[in-house]
């Protein structure tokens, strides 16, 4: 008989979901028995809720991330569809980066108009350049209008990891630069995918970490 723990992937993705929550939970569990516990120093409580306040927002980062994963495969991702100027948008991006460039926009970018989820959209930019900074920096993004396509094009200060830009679409990021699952750039592409635009990681041959972002233009009414 086959042994389906061994050749079933989903049997291995549950695996590390049940390894990596518990990341969180051990010193949340840890931080409430000596709150229990009590006669602690201000200082000391202080610093076991600031605990409780860090691992629950991991773990809450971490249940949404799985939220959004099953979402993108049932194809239920998107929500809400509205049209927004595409300065309107990267002015929303940038408010969601600390420490971002200026964009660098190419002609007819004042007249163009994106169509889809903004909030996702935002999510998606806003996870690769988080990405980006956790490699060197995200040091230049830039935006263009090419036909009926938006190009974005975001670059770090610094280079892949060794073999890491074969594969950072293939599956979970084995090393997640915000302490999460490692879903958060194929959730990215999903929702690239779902508004016909499309995630990778940029030209072949440069030197930096980067991503290639393809979205199609909308028109306004």
């Amino acid at each position: 008989m086959v042994d389906r723990q061994r050749t079933d992937p989903s049997s291995a993705l549950l695996e590390r979901l049940a390894h990596d929550l518990r990341g969180p939970l051990s010193p949340m569990q840890t931080a409430t028995w000596l709150l229990r516990k009590g006669g602690l120093s201000p200082d000391r409580h202080g610093e076991l809720l600031d605990i409780l306040d860090r691992q629950s927002d991991r773990l809450s980062g971490m249940v949404q991330e799985i939220s959004d994963w099953v979402r993108a495969r049932d194809g239920r991702l998107l929500t809400r569809r509205e049209t927004v100027p595409v300065p309107l948008f990267l002015d929303l991006v940038t408010a969601t980066t600390d420490g971002a460039p200026d964009w660098e926009q190419g002609p007819g970018l004042q007249d163009a108009t994106l169509c889809g989820d903004v909030q996702r959209l935002v999510q998606m930019l806003s996870t690769l350049a988080g990405f980006l900074d956790a490699r060197g920096g995200l040091v230049r993004w830039s935006a263009k209008a090419g036909g009926e396509a938006l190009a974005l094009d975001l670059e770090a200060g610094g280079p892949w990891e060794q073999g890491e830009r074969e594969l950072v679409f293939s599956g979970p990021h084995p090393s997640p630069h915000d302490g999460g699952l490692g879903m958060g750039l194929l959730i990215s592409r999903e929702i690239a995918r779902a508004h016909g635009g499309s995630v990778d990681t940029g030209k072949p041959g440069s030197g930096n970490a980067g991503f290639a972002v393809v979205l199609p233009l909308g028109r306004a009414d």
